[in-house]
């Protein structure tokens, strides 16, 4: 019986290396999604949750020197 030879010899990093030819919607799902979380992650924090960083800032602080009182 001959033996076959696997022709399948791509690696992991031959496939993160190559670009996909068409992903059809998939590709285009993508390209709005980075698009819509771009939009999102250029918008400043509102203030209130910079009120929340700050008493969260606040009460490790506390949190901290109480412990190095004790």
């Amino acid at each position: 019986m001959p033996e076959t030879q696997d022709t399948n010899t791509s690696t992991d990093s031959d496939a993160a290396n190559s670009q996909p030819t068409d992903l059809g919607s998939s590709s285009a799902i993508g390209r709005r999604l980075k698009a819509y979380y771009d939009d999102v992650a250029s918008e400043p924090v509102p203030d209130r949750f910079m009120s929340l960083l700050d008493a969260l800032d606040a009460a490790e602080a506390r949190s901290k020197s109480s412990k190095e009182g004790n």
